[in-house]
C-alpha cells in the first residue's frame, strides 16, 4: 500500500511538474474547440496507458522474481495462483484505483489552464501556501522514514532475541540424542578424544530445550501454595560449558542417584516467586520440588529456555545421570563440519540402528522467531523498494528543478556562484521538506512500532539512536539523489544558458 501510494504521489508530482510544458498543447486545443471534460478524458487515458504498460511489466518481474521472493520469505507461492478469479479481480481494482489516485489531479489541474495565459506562456498557476507538490513530498519522504525507522526497530529487536541477554553461550553448539543410557560413557570418551571437540555436557536438554515441568513450593520461606518450575536434570560440565553465571553458592556436582538427600540450583526468577531478594540469601534453604524436599546449594542467573515472546519461568537444575537424555557439543572453530562427520562415524560405530541427527543451539533458537524474521526480511525488501521509488520522483523533480532555473543558474554563477552554491540551492528546500517529514514520520514510526514490540515479553527500548539514523539515513539517500542533477546544473557554461533562443 505505501510502495502504490509513493509510485501514484511520484505521477502526480512529476505530471504536475511537467505541466507547463503542455501549457501551449492545452491552449491550441481550447482554441481550436476542446471541452475540459475531453481533455480530462485524454490525459486519463494517457494515466491509463501508462498504469496498463506498468502493470504488463510487473506481471512479468512477477514471473522472475516470485520463486526468489518465496524463498526470501519462506512462503509457498506460485504465479500460476495469482490467475485466480479473486486475485485477477483485486488486479483490476488496483489498476483502476491508481489510474484514479495518480490521473485525476494532474487531469483536472492541466485540463483548467487559461488557454489565453497559456499561449502567453503564462502557464503556471499560483497557489498560496504549500503548494500540493510540496504536501505530497513531505507525504512521500515521511512514509519512507516510517518504513526506515521500522526496519531499524526490528533488525534491533531481532539481534536481541538471537544475541543478547541470552544468559548462556550458545556459539558452535551441537546437541543430539542419546538412545542408549548403557553406552553413554563410552560415548563420552570417545567424543572428548576427538581434537575438534572442545567440551560436551549430558542432560535432560540443552539451556534452550525444555521438556520437563513440576510443582514446587517453600513452606519454610512462608510459600505454601505451589507453583510450576522448569526442572533441567544436568551433569556436572553443564555449568561450565554454557558458561552460566553463579550469583551465589556452588554449581552442581556430580552425586549418586541414589542419594537420599536433594542438592539443586534455582534461578533468579524462582528466587524471586519465593520472595527472597538476595542470592546469598537463598543458599541453604529449603524447597519442595515435586514432591521432595531439596536444599539450594546456588543460585544461577536467570537464561532463555523458551523465546522472548514469554517471560522467563522459574527453573531448578538437579544432578540425575539416569535422566540425561541428551549430549550438547562444544566445538571447535576450525572445521566444524568435519568435526560432526567425525561424531557421526562415532555414532553410527555405537549406535548402528539410529539416525544420528543434531542441531546446532544458534539454529534452534532462530526458529523461536521465524516470524518475525519473516517480516524483517519483509521490511528490508519493501523499504527498498519504496526508498528507490521515491529516489526516481525525487530525482524527476530536481532534474525539471534544474531544467527551469537553468537561467538563474547562469545569472549566479555570472557573479561568482561557485558549485558548492549551486548544490546548496537545490538542496535548501528538500531539506526543509525532509525535516517536516521527520516530524510527522517519528511519532506515527513510535506509536506503530511501539504496538509491536508490546507482544514480547522482553524488548529493546526505541531510543533517540534509531531516529538519528532514519534521519541521517533519509538525508544521504536525498543528498546522492539531488548531488547529480545539481552538479549537472551547476558545471554547465553559463554562457549557453543564457545566451538569447
Amino acid at each position: 500500500m505505501f510502495i502504490i501510494i509513493i509510485a501514484c504521489i511520484n505521477f502526480v508530482n512529476l505530471a504536475t511538474a511537467q505541466a507547463i510544458k503542455r501549457a501551449k498543447e492545452i491552449g491550441v486545443r481550447k482554441v481550436l474547440g476542446s471541452n475540459r471534460s475531453q481533455l480530462i478524458t485524454q490525459f486519463l487515458g494517457e494515466t491509463t496507458l501508462m498504469v496498463v504498460i506498468a502493470l504488463i511489466l510487473g506481471v512479468l518481474a512477477i514471473v522472475i522474481f516470485l520463486p526468489q521472493a518465496a524463498k526470501w520469505l519462506e512462503i509457498k507461492i506460485s504465479f500460476t495462483q495469482l490467475l485466480n478469479p479473486s486475485a485477477i479481480i483485486l488486479f483490476v481494482l488496483v489498476t483502476v484505483v491508481m489510474i484514479l489516485l495518480a490521473g485525476l489531479y494532474p487531469a483536472f489541474v492541466q485540463s483548467a489552464f487559461n488557454p489565453v495565459n497559456s499561449l502567453k506562456s503564462q502557464s503556471s498557476p499560483v497557489v498560496r501556501g504549500l503548494s500540493l507538490r510540496k504536501t505530497l513530498v513531505v507525504l512521500q519522504f515521511a512514509i519512507s522514514q516510517v518504513m526506515i525507522i521500522g526496519t531499524l526497530v526490528v533488525a534491533y529487536q531481532m539481534d536481541f532475541f538471537k544475541n543478547r541477554d541470552l544468559g548462556y553461550d550458545k556459539d558452535a553448539v551441537i546437541s543430539f540424542w542419546v538412545p542408549d543410557q548403557a553406552k553413554r560413557e563410552v560415548l563420552r570418551q570417545q567424543l572428548l578424544s576427538n581434537p575438534g571437540v572442545k567440551q560436551l555436557s549430558f542432560a535432560s536438554g540443552a539451556p534452550p530445550y525444555n521438556s520437563q515441568y513440576c510443582d514446587f513450593s517453600a513452606p519454610e520461606l512462608g510459600v505454601s501454595k505451589g507453583d510450576v518450575t522448569e526442572l533441567k536434570l544436568i551433569d556436572e560440565n553443564y555449568t561450565d560449558m554454557f558458561k552460566f553465571h553463579m550469583l551465589a553458592g556452588e554449581k552442581i556436582a556430580k552425586r549418586n542417584d541414589n542419594d537420599t538427600t536433594h542438592d539443586v540450583v534455582v534461578n533468579e526468577t524462582l528466587m524471586q516467586k519465593l520472595n527472597v531478594t538476595e542470592p546469598k540469601k537463598m543458599v541453604g534453604k529449603h524447597i519442595m520440588v515435586n514432591g521432595w524436599y531439596a536444599t539450594v546449594m546456588g543460585v544461577v542467573q536467570d537464561f532463555q529456555s523458551e523465546s522472548k515472546h514469554k517471560k522467563r519461568r522459574a527453573c531448578v537444575l538437579f544432578y540425575r545421570a539416569k535422566s540425561f537424555y541428551t549430549v550438547s557439543v562444544k566445538l571447535q572453530p576450525a572445521n566444524m563440519q568435519h568435526t560432526i562427520a567425525s561424531i557421526d562415524k562415532t555414532w553410527s560405530a555405537l549406535f548402528p540402528t539410529e539416525l544420528f541427527q543434531y542441531e546446532f543451539l544458534d539454529e534452534h533458537i532462530a526458529k523461536w522467531y521465524s516470524q518475525e524474521e519473516k517480516e524483517y526480511i519483509a521490511f528490508k525488501l519493501f523499504s527498498c523498494i519504496a526508498i528507490f521509488i521515491g529516489c526516481l520522483g525525487l530525482y524527476g523533480l530536481v532534474a525539471f528543478a534544474a531544467t527551469q532555473r537553468l537561467k538563474e543558474v547562469g545569472i549566479r554563477k555570472v557573479l561568482g556562484a561557485t558549485l558548492a552554491d549551486i548544490v546548496v540551492l537545490f538542496s535548501k528546500e528538500f531539506v526543509l521538506l525532509i525535516l517536516v517529514a521527520f516530524f510527522i514520520a517519528a511519532p506515527v514510526a513510535y506509536y506503530v512500532m511501539h504496538s509491536w514490540l508490546q507482544s514480547f515479553a522482553y524488548q529493546v527500548s526505541i531510543g533517540s539512536g534509531i531516529f538519528i539514523i532514519a534521519i541521517v539515513i533519509s538525508f544521504t539517500i536525498a543528498a546522492c539523489t539531488i548531488a547529480y542533477q545539481a552538479i549537472k546544473a551547476g558545471v554547465t557554461n553559463p554562457v549557453r544558458s543564457l545566451r538569447s533562443e
